[in-house]
């Protein structure tokens, strides 16, 4: 993947950047960043630019987590009917040998 470099507004802040993708996708994660940004500076009294970068970050890092695990929920839950379907085709398979011996 290519080397982009980009000029992006993040909060009121001017900020070139370099990335590998495209710059297109760099400037819609800076909108998104600048979006959370003024979510969390409208739910605070704080003017802190610092502070507010890092209440998004840990908003972003939640919502992260989260979808992780509910990934992670969602692959051991469809592991789980996959191992039950094999048992069932095992006990199937087993019981059709069981049958052929008896004949």
């Amino acid at each position: 993947m290519a080397t982009v470099r980009a000029t992006v507004e993040i909060f009121g802040q001017r900020l070139g950047l370099r990335a590998d993708g495209d710059a297109e996708q760099l400037q819609e994660l800076a909108r998104f960043v600048d979006q959370r940004m003024r979510e969390v500076a409208d739910r605070t009294s704080s003017v802190d630019t610092v502070r507010i970068a890092i209440l998004t970050a840990l908003n972003i890092a939640d919502e992260l987590f989260k979808e992780r695990e509910a990934d992670q929920d969602d692959r051991q839950r469809k592991l789980e009917e996959q191992a039950e379907r094999l048992v069932l085709k095992l006990e199937e398979a087993l019981s059709a040998g069981e049958t052929r011996k008896a004949s």
